[in-house]
């Protein structure tokens, strides 16, 4: 007998509509706010802000308290460990680990080399360059710090100065990105977990950095990230502000800040708005030709010659004295505080930033090799920072040393924010170079806080299959950065603006412990047993799913 009588008719699967295919689009990327981290991170900045707007004195007393507290206690400990992390991750690149390839091994690079080294130097870099390219030198050529034995004014004085400068920013301060770029950008990227600072822990505590554990280190250093920046922005407004008076006779204001920090901030949200390959590329590639204009001047209208001798001789002084310049705690205070003020400040200061700078040049290194990330992301920054030093910090002390120039004079009395266009004035086409500088300044602002606010936006929000966080949570940080910076210059001023990057110094004190164990973590990841752990593990899950 034929027919359908008992039969059970089985509905073919029906193609989703065009609406339900966009609902399902907007499902995967819907975002949903990191609470543990988003709020508590928000409340802490709102409330310490406030505290120092309603006692300022208190707020800024504290802050030194603190600040002379820990780099008078773990000085050594800040030096010892900037120190190593430069030899760990050269180590690391001549290992077998180093030809694994950030992202998987299928992961193609998504930006050209040199987009991706202009996005390297500029977003770790940013306004230090600019601000300290001539004062910083030029303070060490006439008054050279005691641990060197030299006497002012010399020429073993500028060789010595420039290289020490430069170690502050160079080759230390990138191997701490570096490091901390490799620890939580192969975990998160080659084994998918968040990218958070804490992920870099996985290895060593486990499923515990989905804790109270975890969140504490993503709030940590997501708060010595935002003092930083807005430390930056304020130190660089004034400096903008200063070039705007030196130059164009332009008198500082209370409008010319806001305006400048809004035109800032409204710059920098809209550039990480609009991603990283529309907007932060874009900008970071602009950021780079400018500073390749302004060096090609330094070294062809400057004493050319005499400016490559002096690099030769600054890099081999870099080779020499990098162990001395490095590990210099004056256990004696031979130089009356001046390691602690200056090298232990700077490399905890870089601390304060490396967890989530590192996430950051992990993101943009996703189809690279270890080796290439390492190597790149030490040397590059290095050498341009060497070749920066050398441009601006030799030709201030040729003016200085051999034309009886004033430039020094003049820092000493106005400050660094100065130095640069006190220098420019000296040299041809001052009236080209003097505007270049402040569009120098300018964009690094934007890169700086472009990537900062992408980064920190990101660690706010939970899982998403997203690449990048929603527009409205950027927007969110990067306004609260600039407003931060905004009322910190007009309720506290100057000093205020100090008291909050002493706050991200003391901040570096938990990171430089937590380095500890991302060390652990890195060694477990070159002896390959994250991979196995991690292998074994996704094996077990995918068991317990069937």
């Amino acid at each position: 007998m034929t027919g359908t009588a008992g039969v059970r008719r089985i509905r073919a699967p029906a193609f989703p509509t065009r609406r339900e295919r966009d609902f399902m689009e907007k499902e995967k990327k819907r975002i949903e706010i990191e609470k543990g981290i988003f709020i508590p991170s928000a409340v802490i900045l709102l409330v310490v802000i406030a505290i120092g707007f309603l006692f300022p004195s208190f707020f800024n007393k504290s802050m030194t308290v603190l600040f002379d507290v820990t780099t008078k206690s773990f000085g050594w400990f800040y030096l010892l460990m900037s120190a190593f992390l430069v030899f760990l991750c050269i180590f690391i690149a001549a290992t077998p680990f180093g030809n694994k390839v950030i992202g998987g091994p299928d992961a193609k690079p998504e930006h050209k080399v040199f987009s991706w080294c202009a996005m390297t130097i500029c977003s770790g870099i940013a306004t230090a360059v600019v601000f300290y390219a001539v004062g910083e030198p030029l303070t060490y050529y006439h008054v050279p710090p005691a641990f060197t034995g030299l006497e002012g004014g010399t020429p073993q004085a500028a060789v010595r100065g420039i290289q020490i400068a430069s170690f502050h920013w160079g080759f230390a301060y990138y191997g701490i990105f570096t490091f901390w770029g490799l620890v939580t950008g192969y975990m998160c990227m080659n084994h998918h977990l968040p990218a958070r600072p804490s992920s870099a822990l996985y290895p060593v505590f486990k499923d515990k950095i989905f804790g109270p554990l975890g969140t504490v280190v993503d709030i940590v250093s997501l708060l010595a990230l935002v003092g930083g920046i807005v430390t930056s922005l304020g130190f660089g407004t004034t400096q903008f502000a200063t070039g705007l008076q030196f130059v164009f006779g332009i008198q500082p204001s209370n409008l010319m800040y806001v305006v400048t920090i809004a035109v800032v901030t409204f710059a920098y949200t809209a550039s990480s708005g609009r991603g990283l390959q529309k907007g932060m590329k874009f900008i970071s590639d602009t950021n780079a030709y400018v500073y390749i204009i302004l060096l090609a001047f330094l070294f062809l209208f400057g004493p050319t010659i005499y400016l490559l001798n002096l690099l030769t001789e600054v890099a081999g002084s870099s080779i020499i004295n990098y162990i001395p310049t490095a590990l210099n705690a004056d256990a004696f205070d031979v130089g009356e505080g001046w390691s602690r003020m200056n090298t232990v400040f700077f490399m905890a200061w870089i601390m304060a930033y490396a967890p989530l700078i590192g996430l950051f040049l992990a993101k943009i290194s996703k189809g690279r090799t270890v080796r290439q990330f390492l190597l790149v992301n030490i040397f590059v920054p290095g050498i341009f920072v060497l070749l920066w030093f050398v441009g601006f910090g030799g030709n201030a002390i040729y003016v200085d040393h051999y034309l009886d120039g004033k430039i020094y004079e003049i820092v000493s009395e106005l400050g660094f924010p100065v130095a640069n266009f006190a220098l420019l004035r000296e040299m041809p086409l001052s009236t080209f170079t003097n505007p270049l500088v402040i569009l120098a300044l300018f964009l690094s602002f934007i890169t700086l806080a472009d990537a900062m606010t992408g980064t920190i936006a990101s660690m706010t929000v939970k899982d998403t299959l997203a690449e990048e966080a929603p527009i409205r949570i950027k927007l969110f940080w990067g306004i609260l950065i600039g407003a931060t910076t905004i009322l910190c210059l007009f309720a506290l001023g100057e000093i205020g603006t100090t008291a909050l990057q002493n706050m991200s110094i003391v901040y570096a004190l938990p990171i430089f412990i937590i380095t500890i164990f991302a060390i652990i973590s890195v060694m477990k990841m070159v002896n390959g047993s994250v991979d196995r752990e991690m292998e074994e593990k996704a094996a077990k899950d995918k068991e317990a799913e069937s």
